[in-house]
């Protein structure tokens, strides 16, 4: 597998988000004690937003390696990851609604989809060196 610098740049937005992602569910979330409703809010829907743009980042890295025979999933690579990526998130969110322990919500769905959207908007943003196989 070949190694080029574009892959750092999309893997470093990926554990950027990842690690994010993991400090707001193990450290802030469980000892957040205040009351300001626009943390809260904030810290609810981070879980869901910041994999709707660290999960395409990777999956920009990987659909290239799969050696898919169709030209359109490499050359529109982040369209793919994204739609990968948001069928799989909001599909765990739905799950979610089956289940007593874990909890749904349309807020989570929206700001999902405000993730994607700011990953494609990242993707328009970034040097075309960055896009490259």
């Amino acid at each position: 597998m070949k190694t080029s610098y574009n892959s750092y740049y999309w893997f470093a937005l990926f554990a950027l988000c990842f690690i994010a992602y993991q400090q707001i569910i193990d450290n802030i979330r469980p000892h957040y004690i205040g009351d300001n409703l626009t943390i809260k809010y904030l810290l609810g829907i981070a879980p869901n937003f910041l994999p709707a743009i660290g999960i395409p980042a990777l999956f920009v890295i990987l659909i290239p390696q799969m050696k898919w025979t169709s030209k359109w999933f490499n050359e529109n690579k982040h369209i793919t990851a994204n739609i990968i990526s948001l069928t799989g998130i909001i599909s765990w969110e739905f799950i979610q609604s089956t289940s007593t322990k874990l909890h749904f919500d349309w807020n989570d769905i929206l700001w999902t989809f405000i993730g994607a959207l700011i990953f494609q908007i990242i993707w328009i943003l970034t040097p075309g060196i960055y896009k490259e196989k």
